[in-house]
Order: C-alpha cells, then sequence, then structure tokens
C-alpha cells in the first residue's frame, strides 16, 4: 500500500475533519486518490459526504474533463467519488426504512438516484451504464402538480422489494410519461382521458421496446398509486381504486371483486363531473354493492358517451336529445329489459343533478319505457354431458372436482362456490346442511345438502390443513377464489377431455337450472324451489324451470284419467 504523501497545512485546514475521515474510508491509504478527492474539497463549501448532490459529481467531472488524463481512468475517479457518497451514508437510511416525498433528498430539484439515501438500493444502481439516466431534472417540469405527482410515483418504484434490472421497466417508462405529460400540457396523471392515453402509445414509437411494452402498466400504476396515496380523495380521477375505501362486505363479491370504476371514456369534462358526483354519492351514501354500483355508471356513461357525439353538455339538454338516444337504443340489439334500465338509470341520474340544484331537462321515463315479456332460455345441462363430465372427473385437479361436486349438488351461484369458507359444511343428526353467504341477495342461507358432499368437504379441509373460517378454495394470497379463474380452469379440463355441450363447454350458472328443473319435476312446489335457489320472487325462479316433456306427458295422463267421459264439443256428432 502506498504511503500517504503530506499534504499541505494550507490545504488541511480547508475541508473537515469528518470529511476527511469519509475520504480516508474509501481510499483506504491510497495516497493518489486521497490527495485528489482532499484537493476537489478544499474549493467546495462541503462539510461531510450528506452534503453532497448531483451538483457536487457535475463539478467534479467538470473538473476531470480538464485534466489531460485517459478516459478510463477519469471513470474510474468518477466510480471512486460514487463511493465516499454511498458508502458513507448514514445506517438511519439502510434499516427498511420506507421512501417519503417528505425526506431531504426528494425536496431536490434534481433527483439522482444514485444518491438515494439507502446504501443498498444506491449501490444497485451503480450498475447503471449511462448515469445520466438515474437523473431526474425536475426544474424542466411546468406543472407543479406533475412534479409532486412525479416524487410520490419515484418514492412508490423505489419502495418496491426489486433488483435494478427490474425496477427499471417501471421508471424508464415513467420518465417517458412525464415528459409526455409536460409536452402535452396534461398537469395530472389521474386526469388523462383515453385520448391522452392512446395519444401516449404513439408518442412512445421511438422509445425502446422495454418501454413500449410497459407503457400501459405504468399508466396504470401512476394512476393507481396517486388515487391511493394522496391524502384526499381526487374525486375528478378517470378511475377510481376501490382499495381506498372500507366497504362493509355485503357490498363486495370475493369472488369477482370490483377493483376500479372508470370514467375515462366520457370527453366532455363537466359532463363527467356530473357522473363522477353521482359515483361519489353511490358509494359513499347508498348501501349498493360494488358490482351494482359498476352497472349503474356503465348504463349512464353509454348515455354521456352519446351525448359527447352531439357535443352537449347535460345542462344543455332537449327533449329531442332523449329521443335522439332512445331512436339509438331502439336500433341494439337489447332486450326490451334491458332498454327499460337504461332510461330508468338516465332518469334517475338526472333527478340527482336536479337535487344537487344543478339545472336539467325534466323528462317522464314512462312515455318510454317498453313492455314486454320475459323469455325463457333452456339452459340446462344435458345428462349426457353430465355424465361425461362425472365419468372424467377424477382427472381433473382436486380443487375442482370438489367445486364442482358441489355446484352441482346445490346449484349454488359461482360466486358462492367460491366464497364457501372452512366450516360451512356440517351434520346434526341424520341432517347435512351448508351455510352460504348469498353476495347477490346480501344474506345468509342454510340449505340442506347430501351426506357424502359433507365427508368429502371434511376431508378436503384436513388434507389441506383449512382453518375454521378461512376460505375453503383460495387464491395465491389466501383470498376468495377468483369465479372467473373457475370457470377458465374448468373450460380448459372439459376442452382437453373433448367434453362437449352444445355451443358451449362450460358455464357453471346452467347448473341453477338443472337443480330448479329437477326438483321442480319432482314435486317440490314453486316457492319451495324459489327458497333454496334464494330468489326473491317467484317470477324469477319460473325462469330456472326448463322445458319438462315427462312432467307435460304426466300431467296429461293424469288429467284425463280422471275425466274418462270427457269429449271434445262436436265428438258425439263425428261419431254420428
Amino acid at each position: 500500500m502506498a504511503v500517504l504523501k503530506i499534504v499541505p497545512k494550507l490545504y488541511q485546514e480547508k475541508i473537515s475533519e469528518k470529511l476527511k475521515e469519509e475520504i480516508s474510508l474509501v481510499t483506504t491509504g491510497e495516497a493518489k486518490y486521497y490527495n485528489r478527492l482532499y484537493k476537489f474539497f478544499q474549493y467546495t463549501d462541503i462539510q461531510c459526504t450528506a452534503d453532497i448532490n448531483y451538483e457536487t459529481r457535475k463539478m467534479y467531472m467538470d473538473s476531470l474533463e480538464k485534466e489531460d488524463i485517459s478516459e478510463k481512468y477519469k471513470a474510474e475517479l468518477l466510480s471512486l467519488f460514487d463511493r465516499l457518497k454511498i458508502e458513507n451514508m448514514p445506517d438511519v437510511y439502510s434499516q427498511g426504512k420506507p421512501f417519503s416525498v417528505e425526506q431531504e433528498f426528494f425536496k431536490q430539484d434534481k433527483l439522482f438516484l444514485l444518491y438515494v439515501p439507502n446504501k443498498k438500493k444506491a449501490q444497485s444502481f451503480r450498475q447503471v451504464v449511462d448515469k445520466n439516466d438515474l437523473l431526474w431534472d425536475l426544474t424542466r417540469i411546468h406543472s407543479s402538480q406533475l412534479v409532486r405527482q412525479t416524487k410520490i410515483l419515484l418514492c412508490e418504484i423505489l419502495n418496491m422489494d426489486k433488483v435494478q434490472r427490474h425496477r427499471r421497466y417501471f421508471l424508464e417508462p415513467l420518465k417517458a410519461l412525464i415528459r409526455f405529460c409536460d409536452k402535452y400540457g396534461i398537469d395530472d396523471i389521474e386526469e388523462m382521458e383515453q385520448a391522452d392515453e392512446n395519444r401516449f402509445y404513439l408518442y412512445l414509437n421511438k422509445e425502446s421496446e422495454i418501454i413500449k411494452k410497459q407503457a400501459s402498466k405504468i399508466v396504470e400504476f401512476a394512476r393507481r398509486t396517486l388515487f391511493l396515496t394522496d391524502s384526499e380523495t381526487n374525486w375528478r380521477a378517470c378511475i377510481w381504486y376501490m382499495d381506498r375505501f372500507q366497504f362493509d362486505k355485503s357490498r363486495i363479491n370475493a369472488s369477482s371483486p370490483v377493483k376500479s370504476l372508470s370514467f375515462i371514456n366520457i370527453y366532455e369534462k363537466e359532463n363527467r363531473w356530473y357522473l363522477q358526483l353521482y359515483a361519489k354519492y353511490l358509494v359513499g351514501i347508498s348501501d349498493l354493492s360494488l358490482s351494482n354500483i359498476r352497472n349503474t355508471i356503465s348504463f349512464i356513461s353509454q348515455f354521456l358517451k352519446y351525448l359527447d357525439g352531439q357535443s352537449k353538455k347535460v345542462t344543455e339538454l332537449e327533449i329531442q336529445d332523449i329521443e335522439g338516444y332512445v331512436s339509438v337504443l331502439d336500433k341494439s340489439d337489447i332486450k326490451y329489459s334491458t332498454f327499460n334500465r337504461y332510461i330508468t338509470h338516465m332518469h334517475t341520474f338526472l333527478q340527482f343533478l336536479k337535487m344537487k340544484n344543478i339545472e336539467v331537462l325534466k323528462f317522464y321515463p314512462e312515455r318510454f319505457l317498453k313492455k314486454g315479456f320475459s323469455e325463457h332460455n333452456e339452459r340446462s345441462v344435458p345428462e349426457k354431458t353430465i355424465a361425461h363430465l362425472i365419468k372424467e372427473l377424477p382427472a381433473f385437479p382436486e380443487h375442482l372436482q370438489l367445486m364442482y361436486l358441489i355446484l352441482f349438488c346445490t346449484g349454488i351461484r359461482k360466486s358462492e362456490v367460491c366464497t364457501i369458507k372452512s366450516g360451512a359444511f356440517y351434520s346434526q343428526g341424520n341432517e347435512n346442511w351448508m351455510r352460504i353467504y348469498q353476495s347477490k341477495m346480501r344474506r345468509e342461507k342454510v340449505i340442506p345438502v347430501p351426506s357424502l358432499l359433507v365427508g368429502l368437504v371434511n376431508d378436503y379441509e384436513k388434507k389441506y390443513g383449512i382453518k375454521n373460517g378461512e376460505y375453503l378454495f383460495k387464491n395465491k394470497k389466501g383470498g376468495a377464489f377468483n369465479g372467473q379463474t373457475f370457470s377458465n380452469q374448468m373450460i380448459r379440463e372439459c376442452k382437453i377431455r373433448g367434453i362437449a355441450c352444445g355451443d358451449y363447454i362450460f358455464r357453471a350458472h346452467d347448473y341453477r337450472h338443472n337443480l330448479a328443473t329437477s326438483m321442480y319435476g319432482n314435486g317440490v312446489s314453486i316457492q319451495g324451489v324459489r327458497d333454496y335457489l334464494g330468489h326473491s320472487s317467484e317470477n324469477m325462479t319460473k325462469q330456472y324451470i326448463d322445458f319438462m316433456p315427462e312432467r307435460i306427458v304426466s300431467a296429461e295422463d293424469k288429467y284425463f284419467s280422471k275425466n274418462q267421459s270427457f269429449k271434445l264439443k262436436g265428438a258425439e256428432d263425428d261419431e254420428r
């Protein structure tokens, strides 16, 4: 190891003892490195490495450029300078403390990620070849709101537990998104419209493949992060994420949860704000389920998109606009009941605005509502298909075997199968029961089930160590099994084994038709079938009972056997 050269006393007095110690730590006695750093800092006001920032680094780079030394040596010296900053970082920043925009580092106008205040994460950025990519120069962004959002998003990315090569999949596209928003005057990422998003994708044409592939993901990431982390809910955001709110479990379908509400396709900002006001009421004050709220917003959005095409605001509505919209609905291929829902939702929305003292057109929905009758669709699964499926069932994954048997035996909804909890199946004496929460009806019910099914469920719970109260069928995170995943997996298994059923392979809801038809065919009253299925009306239950020719023939035989002397009018004349 080389002996330290004597440094003139004049120079020693110009840097602090702390800085000398920090330089010694990284130079490990190498005089040529120690003296070079010493000489640079004597002309600065840096008291310790904590004061070093991007501007200090740039000064050092400029000083190296003036020297007649090789590029390789310049790179070596600059790398040593970075080590000086990183290795002397206080331990407090390396103890898992999450980044926050309140930290001193994020109060700077130029954020250099190589100097992010966490030794482990700063070290990970040293592998980046072009260190200029790590500079976030916020002085070039004209919107203070966009600057604030950039810092929030950077904090979120840096808090991710990812290696640098994976973190770059967020950082590089985010930088492109911020450049785009600044260029096109978008001050708030949360209020990006669909047209803005489409323009962003075109803007990325000349960017790298990594950035283009991650484009949609970074927009979603930015919207979601900002909506969830803002101190106050941004009700004007084009997409609302439901994780921000605390909902009663009765409003959530755990097997297919509503994750967001979107207003992105409504271009007239005033109309969009009116719908957001209505959605705020539905989310915060009403007791509607989230799926019902999403459906309601979807119906009204169609009306507002129609107004976009007419360049009309809700407050400018005339009866001709209502008639025009009704005409469009008339030409669409929708059932009368769906048509009426469009009309009633539109009317309710306008009534809400009037209640908010917003002047809108008053119209009478009765003038436009249609009369009709419910169509009955045959949806029972043929016995041949069921027999084939049962035969092949042992080859299915074990969770699908049990889910299908529960569906077949009970006729409960797909969402209910996916949200069954351990302990739901039990026996009392000779009777066997299943307790299930109906998210659609928002109530709990108990129904009888075969004893064999109870035994199969109990065995499954013991085999997989499922504790009482846990979901019987879980997703990867331990939550309720996703309903669409259940359908997709069943369809895949059926395709593999050649199990077909008309124009489709597997629809979980059809087994409710099978059960309803079977129960009614075996003498259970409509009221009994209704109670078992958990319907609110007998008319709904009737839609689940499919055509049963054998019951009709039986009823005819029974009727005519009791009326042997019955003759149609005119029969005697024929006999004559």
